[in-house]
């Protein structure tokens, strides 16, 4: 019994270790971002991340769902889901992204999309903080 427990809270602790080092690397898991899009005229979207999926979000309606993740020199991955924009779901959008000061700029650096690169190349959006319940 006492190997079991052993085992389990070894297994425990490294899915711990895991799972906060994702967290911790990966800055736009769980986060929502408000600004403009070139879709292809400039329109206010919402990027809501989840932990592996991104949803675009306009006038409350998602328009396009797109896989991300990164390089291993921490681009940002973009691959289209589902969605109303012509990109091909194969072709996958690469981005440096860089947060400063709650404010999220993505700079195109490999995009096989035209149309996702015109809407998303050198845009700025800012953190939308969650609310609180009072």
């Amino acid at each position: 019994m006492k190997t079991i427990t052993k085992l389990f809270s070894g297994l425990l602790l490294m899915s711990s270790v895991f799972y906060f080092s994702q967290q911790k690397s990966n800055l736009l898991a769980n986060t929502e971002w408000k600004g403009t899009a070139n879709i292809p005229v400039p329109v206010e979207v919402n990027f809501k991340f989840g932990t592996d999926s991104v949803d675009l979000v306009y006038q409350g309606n998602v328009v396009e769902k797109m896989k991300y993740g990164f390089t291993s020199q921490g681009e940002l991955t973009l691959l289209k889901l589902a969605g109303n924009s012509p990109c091909n779901s194969q072709d996958v959008g690469i981005y440096k992204y860089k947060i400063d000061k709650d404010v999220l700029t993505l700079t195109s650096i490999n995009e096989k999309c035209e149309d996702r690169k015109t809407a998303f190349d050198g845009n700025n959006y800012g953190k939308i903080l969650p609310t609180t319940m009072q």
